[in-house]
């Protein structure tokens, strides 16, 4: 469709809305300085996210493994140059967002994502308050196609569905999991890959301090059904040198890299990302609390 179509400034590059033009995306969370004084001194309060999703390059190597060689490891300058693909805004109760910082929920609130492609808001992310898979209340967020009447595209739903075994895997060994889920009813949703956040040591890759100074990268797997390995994401630390990248990843402003399974279609591409921000809120983000206890 002609309207969906948009040019980018970005030397040689043109784009339009259709993922599968390119090989994946870098996901860039906003500097908010409120946030960030607010996490600081634990205070009740936490803005609405704003991520930038742009274009990864062509021919680079994002790595599926610490110290692989030649693995790209972009500055802040370098994602900032890198052509926009859209623009996620959160949109959610403030109210809610204070109350959830003071107790330590902050990252189960219940939230829309807008999906902006130019000034179009082309995609809606609808995520409920849940507690939690642990709690037989699995995260979910459902994708939607925006318009005159919202059309489900799929669903990004933790994964509990053998609630023992998935239980020892969070509490045990600190590995999470979420289904992309493909259909355009709750009934007809196909399992196409899982996103497999494993914050310790059990996972296929040690993450113990990844993303940090310590470890610039932190591997998230993205997995067929079957098990095999399809693509590994990362939430990266980044490649500069002075004490920004520090700051952003010490208030949990995080950076990722998603590179695409070859095979997989514009919405599965889609899916994939909404499923990067689903790890991002549940696991990767401010829980909020901070201040509970201290004056005792």
């Amino acid at each position: 469709m002609e309207e969906n179509r948009i040019m980018f400034a970005a030397p040689g590059m043109q784009l339009m809305d259709n993922l599968e033009a390119i090989p994946g995306v870098v996901v860039k969370e906003t500097t908010q300085v409120m946030d960030a004084v607010m996490a600081a001194v634990g205070g009740a309060y936490e803005a609405e996210n704003k991520y930038d999703v742009r274009a990864m390059p062509p021919n680079v190597n994002p790595g599926r493994e610490h110290g692989e060689a030649g693995a790209w490891r972009p500055t802040t300058a370098q994602l900032d140059a890198l052509p926009r693909v859209y623009f996620v805004e959160e949109e959610s109760n403030c109210c809610l967002r204070a109350i959830l910082a003071a107790f330590g929920g902050l990252n189960l609130r219940a939230l829309t994502l807008h999906f902006y492609f130019g000034n179009s808001d082309m995609y809606l992310v609808e995520r409920p308050c849940k507690l939690g898979g642990c709690c037989c209340c699995p995260l979910e967020m459902r994708l939607y196609q925006n318009g005159q009447q919202k059309q489900l595209i799929g669903a990004v739903i933790e994964d509990f569905d053998n609630y023992c075994a998935r239980c020892v895997g969070c509490c045990c060994l600190c590995i999470y999991k979420h289904k992309v889920l493909v259909g355009p009813t709750r009934d007809s949703l196909v399992h196409k890959y899982s996103v497999v956040n494993s914050a310790c040591c059990f996972g296929r890759v040690n993450n113990c301090c990844g993303g940090t100074c310590c470890k610039p990268s932190f591997f998230i797997d993205i997995v067929e059904p079957d098990g095999s390995l399809a693509a590994v994401a990362q939430m990266t630390y980044g490649g500069g040198e002075g004490c920004a990248d520090c700051c952003r990843c010490a208030f949990d402003f995080n950076n990722y890299i998603l590179p695409f399974p070859p095979k997989a279609n514009h919405f599965e591409r889609l899916l994939l990302l909404t499923g990067l921000l689903s790890v991002e809120y549940a696991h990767h983000s401010r829980t909020g609390g901070e201040d509970n206890g201290s004056d005792g």
